[in-house]
């Protein structure tokens, strides 16, 4: 089984369990070696972002709970190790996609238009040979591809100030997230919830 295959799997298996819990599986990432790891991202389900407040008129924001974090982590470990998606040792981790959130879809990006995302390619694109990382302001997002809005520092004069990208060509692509300098404002309590656990696999 390919690693994009095991996603592909692992979210098949989540999704439904992290339904229950009034969340979304926003994406689901392998890594590691001699021991591998498999990260879900979740994310609140679509109308539950929101809930009322004393007041009856203003809302309230509700993200994801570390309590919700690990509750998925035992239900999903539970259901994992008797799907076996892998043949030795693994660890599961469950958390927010934080404020510098991965991309794992191109429909994920409709949501950013207007905001910064760094891209990495699998490969070079022709109007930029040499060149897989990019960065840059989203102004739109279409069926396969978007489109980037490049800041004059990061390109030459006579380059063009968009570059236009096709998902496929995409490795990695994260919404970039500016945190306010020191002294400005105070600095608030980490986004992201993680909760971890090891897994056993067959020998």
């Amino acid at each position: 089984m390919s690693q994009s295959d095991r996603a592909e799997f692992i979210t098949e298996v989540v999704t439904p369990l992290a339904a229950s819990l009034g969340l979304a599986v926003w994406g689901v990432e392998i890594g590691g070696a001699a021991r591998p790891i498999a990260r879900i991202y979740v994310d609140t389900l679509p109308g539950t972002e929101e809930v009322p407040s004393s007041s009856e008129d203003e809302m309230l924001p509700q993200g994801v709970t570390i309590d919700q974090c690990a509750e998925l982590s035992r239900l999903a470990g539970l259901a994992l190790d008797v799907e076996d998606p892998f043949s030795t040792n693994w660890t599961l981790e469950i958390s927010s996609p934080g404020l510098q959130r991965p991309f794992f879809k191109i429909d994920q990006l409709r949501d950013y238009v207007g905001r910064e995302v760094d891209v990495v390619l699998s490969a070079p694109l022709d109007a930029w040979p040499g060149r897989k990382k990019f960065s840059g302001v989203l102004k739109a997002v279409a069926d396969e591809e978007f489109t980037l809005a490049l800041p004059a520092a990061t390109r030459k004069a006579e380059d063009p100030e968009d570059v236009t990208i096709a998902w496929p060509f995409v490795r990695k692509a994260t919404l970039i997230h500016h945190f306010p300098e020191p002294g400005k404002k105070p600095g608030g309590k980490k986004d992201s919830k993680d909760s971890r656990g090891t897994r056993g696999g067959a020998a």
